[in-house]
């Protein structure tokens, strides 16, 4: 009896041409959108600015001094009607007082930031409290105020999103 030669390439090949498949189908899936409904691939504009705390508060307190009520007051305008987030933050070390621990001053001073800018005429459901800062440092205690405007105004890079808002506009 004689054995008909089987052709193994044909199964190294069908595993390979599979493997193929499935990466190519892997690089069209996409990550689902942040919880906030951004889309992953648009990269927001953002306008950020840092006071020392010393500036913006009264010594181991979370009272705003005029100079803080007029900072919120600056990043009020410059948010203007487009800003879709204002993220209010702290980093560094701040000296604790007698009713307040570091970690309660500083979310206390983001808090009191945050109602100056309302207080300037932000909508409240745009501020953002307590998002995590870039630098985490012993260095004396600074607020950083960053303003990301709408997406509808940034494209992602395969530009799908530019064809669906010219197609909304043409529809409407």
């Amino acid at each position: 009896m004689r054995l008909i030669p089987a052709n193994r390439w044909a199964l190294a090949f069908a595993d390979l041409s599979l493997l193929m498949l499935g990466f190519v189908v892997l690089s069209f899936v996409r990550p689902a959108p942040p919880a906030d409904g951004v889309d992953a691939d648009v990269i927001l504009p953002a306008i950020e600015f840092a006071w020392p705390a010393s500036v913006l508060f009264e010594p181991r307190e979370a009272m705003l001094t005029a100079i803080g009520r007029e900072k919120a007051s600056e990043v009020a305008g410059a948010a203007g009607t487009g800003a879709r987030q204002i993220s209010v933050s702290m980093t560094g070390r701040s000296d604790a007082s007698a009713r307040l621990d570091q970690w309660e001053l500083s979310a206390a001073r983001m808090a009191a930031f945050a109602r100056g800018l309302k207080a300037s005429g932000v909508d409240e459901s745009a501020i953002v409290i307590g998002g995590q800062s870039q630098v985490i440092d012993d260095g004396p205690q600074h607020l950083i105020a960053t303003i990301r405007t709408s997406s509808s105004v940034v494209a992602p890079a395969n530009g799908t999103a530019l064809a669906s808002q010219i197609t909304n506009d043409l529809e409407e």
